[in-house]
C-alpha cells in the first residue's frame, strides 16, 4: 500500500480547513480532557474520590456524545465533502452506539491480550474500522460493525500497523516541542487513517 499517497491526500484535504480543524481539536480536547485534570492525594478523602468518579463519568459521557462527530469531521474532509467545526456536534444521537462499540472493542481486545501482547495488538487492529463503518452504515449494530471491520481488515492488518508506526517519529518529535506540534500532527494522522479506511473500503466494492 502506498502510504505516501494517503498522507499527501490528507495534507491536501486539510489545506484551507485548519481554522475549523483547530477548533474541533481544541474543543474536543478541552471537553474530554478537562475532567481528567482533577488530582487526588495519596490518601484521598471520600469527597475527593466522589468528585474524581463524577468527573470521570462526565468525561465518558462527553466522549461518547462527541466521539462520532470528531471522527466524522475528518472522514468528511478526507472525502472532500463540506465539513466545519459544527460537525463535532452532529452525531450526538449516536452516543450510545459509540459507547457500546468502544466497550465491546475494549473487552474483545483485552480478552485477546490475556493470551499475549501480540494477539491483543492484532485484535485492536482488526476492530479499528468499526467506528468508520458505523458512520457509513448507521443501521448496523455494534457487533455487525465489528464483524465488518474484521472482514475489511483481512490482508490489511500489517498495512495498518506499518502506517501507524510511520507516525512514531513525528509523535516523539512532538514531545520535544512541548506538544505544540500535535496541533498539526493529530489532524494529519486522523485524516490519513480516514484515507486508509476509504481505500480498503473501495477495494472491497
Amino acid at each position: 500500500m502506498d502510504f505516501s499517497d494517503l498522507k499527501i491526500r490528507a495534507k491536501k484535504s486539510l489545506s484551507g480547513h485548519w481554522k475549523d480543524t483547530l477548533i474541533v481539536l481544541i474543543v474536543f480536547g478541552v471537553l474530554t480532557g478537562i475532567t481528567s485534570t482533577f488530582n487526588i492525594g495519596n490518601e484521598p478523602s471520600n469527597t475527593e474520590v466522589a468528585v474524581a468518579g463524577l468527573l470521570s463519568l462526565v468525561g465518558l459521557v462527553i466522549t461518547c456524545l462527541l466521539g462520532f462527530g470528531y471522527i466524522n469531521y475528518f472522514l468528511k474532509l478526507s472525502r472532500d465533502e463540506k465539513s466545519d467545526y459544527r460537525e463535532l456536534f452532529s452525531k450526538t444521537n449516536l452516543a450510545v452506539d459509540y459507547f457500546v462499540i468502544a466497550l465491546l472493542v475494549g473487552i474483545f481486545t483485552f480478552l485477546w491480550s490475556l493470551l499475549f501482547i501480540i494477539p491483543g495488538i492484532i485484535a485492536a487492529i482488526r476492530y479499528s474500522q468499526a467506528f468508520y463503518i458505523k458512520l457509513d452504515n448507521p443501521d448496523l449494530n455494534a457487533i455487525e460493525c465489528i464483524d465488518k471491520s474484521k472482514e475489511l481488515m483481512k490482508n490489511h492488518k500489517m498495512d495498518y500497523f506499518l502506517l501507524v508506526l510511520s507516525f512514531i517519529g513525528w509523535a516523539i518529535l512532538g514531545v520535544f516541542t512541548l506538544f505544540i506540534l500535535y496541533f498539526w500532527l493529530v489532524p494529519y494522522y486522523a485524516t490519513t487513517l480516514c484515507n486508509f479506511y476509504n481505500k480498503i473500503k473501495d477495494e472491497k466494492k
